[in-house]
């Protein structure tokens, strides 16, 4: 799956707040979202870094 299907099909994981998390120019990671720029081997590694660290906070939350 690359950069581009993985936004489409998880809509749900806003860009902007992503780009926060990770440290990353949000206009950076939009334009790579949007499929108008192609993002590094480097860049895509950043991304998928931080949406893994998101998932493994998700899966230890509780809520009382």
């Amino acid at each position: 799956m690359d950069l581009l299907s993985f936004f489409k099909f998880y809509s749900v994981i806003n860009a902007i707040a992503l780009s926060k998390r990770i440290n990353m120019n949000e206009t950076l990671l939009s334009q790579y979202v949007k499929g108008k720029k192609e993002p590094s081997e480097k860049q895509i590694q950043r991304i998928l870094t931080g949406v893994k660290d998101l998932g493994k906070e998700l899966m230890q939350l509780e809520i009382a």
